[in-house]
């Protein structure tokens, strides 16, 4: 290594450090052949004198001297063509350390290096994860490295180019300011993680403070040269949601929420890159029955899709990114609210949509889980300001503004480079690039479910609502956190959706008939409640004693208590099909009734039984059968064969569709007196079109065994 240019290690000293000959020990052991060690002290100590006679140190004790001054000094003193510091209190990891950390940078082009560290503590190391990684800082992600990795901090650990100081006409003060301009001035600068670091930092719980100076560093103004003009707002409320398939499934009940509390014209942009037949189906379908709404679909060109498809640093879906798109997407709007599928609109939209914006892009509501916690991310991201840390369900978007700055472009560059530093995705991407260019809105705009929960009061006078939060309250799935404030806006939402469902699908009634249990009723009666489907009722049949029927009647208004046996006979008489249900058995997918019903229609069948899974409360684990998820004809199949050779499936007296018809056939009434097995037998052997769909949609909880 005789060609390598010479490296100046400084340590700013007291002189009296408990490790400080450790510390200069372990630079004059490093294999760097051309090397310098310049120390520099506030006090003379014997064990610095031992030292004088190398000449490869320089000691000088400097008693004036502190803060900025002392390291401003020892910069002055250097000759090497590049800086390392090193704190009196640490040492390199081995005597290679300085050589790779030199052919680190030398390999990535850089003049400016932040090695990662390895704690020694209680005379234990501990390693980070192996890494191979050195990562490119940039202008654009290096307040993210402050924030999130203590390493940069400090000056420390650095190496770097000497003239870099050659530029630097300001006597700063912070050593993270200083840091922060040897980054903003470098050529590449790097953090190196290779091998978990090369530097051992002590931690004796009495250092030096390595936490984030947030007024050293504040956040970057990544549009300080913004300009805005006055714009005259679009008559209709435009509103964007941005979908694929699956997400598709749930725009109806959102979408119905709008048509029925807005009185203003509304035209809905839905977004997307691809989707099936059945989707664009139930779009026309839903865009039939509208009045007020009108629904446009927007495709994202395949071009923009393979753009966004580059943000691959979390686990979002691409879709979830469409709405960076919508200035260029939408290029005759003027503002445009965008919200996220899971939401309900309560209240009119009008005075939302037309909010004065001032000199800012977007209108957002604070999200409260995060910023009534300051323990949460958004305090660890913003610090002070984490309590302006808002919620990207709902933006309400100045697209001129966005589209005469050049926002999409320079917006989608920022996240490419910055993207692996996210915990929530584009939220925290849209929360520090245009941190100083929003405008903070009531959260009844964007309400978010969970609030409920932490307020400890159901509010249902909101605009908004967003069904979104810590323990994931979305209405299509079970709800089993049994807070009984967030529950009355899951039923509120359900509601909503069974109402637009019935419209749009005319579908057959069905009777879901439910015999009380001991156990697990909740479960049971709240797996009816998150079906899909629109045009159910239930026939709920008690015990005959103790009994919780009134209790479940007034969290579930939609059940029907059946008192006499011409209750129940009334109810079969106005449905289609009958759903029994027993026991504690329960629906394991929202929308199980849905595709049982599209199967019997399908296959003009008279009975159809599904799949499903045992739950033993006794050894806590699942019996799970395979499943071919097809419709299998077993119309030509008799009853006992198909028991000899399914039992777990054909010994139940439940999950199963049968046309009400087919029960008045085999002279079955629905009650606690009858054997399983004799009821059963009569409904399938008088039913001629019978299918198995071979899908698990339910599962039996088995106390017992």
């Amino acid at each position: 290594m005789s060609n390598e240019k010479m490296i100046s290690t400084i340590i700013l000293t007291n002189g009296h450090e408990e490790r400080l000959k450790s510390s200069i020990d372990s630079i004059i052991n490093q294999d760097y052949p051309n090397k310098e060690l310049i120390i520099v002290s506030t006090k003379s100590s014997e064990m610095l004198d031992e030292y004088e006679i190398n000449p490869m140190i320089k000691i000088h004790i400097k008693p004036e001297l502190s803060g900025s001054k002392v390291r401003n000094f020892a910069l002055n003193q250097v000759e090497g063509e590049y800086v390392f510091f090193i704190d009196p209190q640490d040492t390199l990891l081995n005597d290679q350390s300085l050589s790779q950390l030199y052919k680190d940078m030398e390999d990535n082009n850089s003049n400016f290096l932040s090695t990662a560290f390895i704690t020694l503590r209680d005379g234990i190391f501990y390693f980070g994860e192996p890494q191979e990684d050195v990562n490119l800082i940039t202008t654009d992600d290096y307040w993210f490295y402050f924030v999130k990795i203590r390493e940069i901090r400090p000056i420390y650990r650095k190496l770097f180019g000497k003239e870099l100081l050659n530029n630097l006409s300001v006597d700063i003060k912070s050593d993270q300011q200083f840091v922060k301009y040897l980054i903003l001035n470098a050529k590449n600068p790097i953090f190196d993680k290779k091998e978990s670091g090369k530097y051992v930092w002590f931690d004796t719980g009495k250092r030096q403070s390595l936490d984030l100076d947030r007024n050293a560093i504040p956040m970057p103004k990544y549009l300080s040269d913004l300009s805005i003009e006055k714009n005259d707002i679009d008559e209709c409320i435009n509103i964007a949601i941005c979908i694929d398939d699956n997400y598709c499934q749930h725009i109806n009940p959102m979408v119905y929420s709008i048509e029925k509390n807005t009185r203003e014209k509304v035209r809905i942009h839905i977004v997307y890159y691809k989707l099936k037949a059945k989707s664009l189906e139930n779009i026309i379908k839903l865009n039939e029955l509208l009045t007020n709404v009108e629904l446009k679909l927007c495709k994202v060109r395949e071009y923009q899709y393979d753009w966004l498809s580059k943000f691959k640093e979390n686990n979002l879906p691409t879709e979830a990114y469409f709405r960076l798109l919508l200035p260029e997407l939408l290029p005759d709007v003027k503002r445009i609210l965008y919200l996220d599928v899971d939401m309900l609109v309560l209240d009119n939209l009008g005075e939302l949509y037309r909010t004065d914006l001032g000199n800012n892009i977007l209108g957002v509501v604070r999200d409260f889980p995060f910023t009534n916690d300051k323990n949460s991310w958004s305090y660890f991201l913003l610090g002070e300001f984490g309590n302006r840390y808002f919620n990207s369900g709902m933006l309400l978007m100045d697209l001129v503004a966005m589209r005469g700055n050049n926002i999409v472009s320079r917006f989608m560059e920022f996240i490419l480079k910055t993207s692996q530093h996210y915990l929530l995705g584009d939220q925290d991407a849209f929360n520090i690039f245009f941190f100083y260019n929003v405008k903070i809105l009531e959260d009844k705009y964007n309400y978010i479910a969970e609030n409920q929960k932490i307020l400890q009061k159901t509010n249902l006078k909101v605009v908004v609502m967003h069904y979104c939060g810590y323990s994931n309250p979305k209405p299509w799935l079970i709800y089993n956190d049994g807070s009984e404030y967030v529950q009355p806006t899951i039923r509120l939402y359900r509601e909503y959706q069974r109402k637009i469902n019935k419209l749009i699908s005319n579908n057959p009634k069905v009777l879901l008939v439910v015999q009380e249990n001991r156990y697990n009723l909740n479960q049971v009666i709240e797996s009816i409640d998150y079906q899909n489907y629109g045009n159910y009722e239930v026939a709920f049949i008690p015990l005959k004693e103790n009994s919780n029927a009134e209790i479940l009647k007034k969290d579930y208004p939609q059940i029907t208590i059946i008192k006499s046996r011409n209750d129940l006979e009334r109810m079969v008489g106005s449905a289609d099909y009958l759903y029994y249900m027993k026991n504690t058995s329960y629906f394991s997918e929202w929308d199980a009734i849905s595709r049982l019903v599209d199967s019997a229609i399908e296959k003009a069948a008279d009975y159809i039984i599904a799949s499903h899974q045992v739950f033993s409360m006794k050894y806590g684990n699942y019996q799970v059968q395979h499943e071919s998820n097809k419709l299998i004809d077993i119309s030509d199949r008799a009853l006992e064969d198909l028991i000899i050779e399914k039992p777990v499936i054909f010994t139940q007296n439940e999950g199963f569709l049968v046309r009400k018809e087919i029960l008045r056939k085999s002279n079955s009434s629905i009650s606690r007196d009858m054997p399983d097995a004799t009821m059963h037998s009569r409904i399938f052997n008088n039913a001629e079109r019978k299918y198995l769909y071979d899908r698990l949609l339910w599962i039996k909880v088995d106390f017992e065994n």
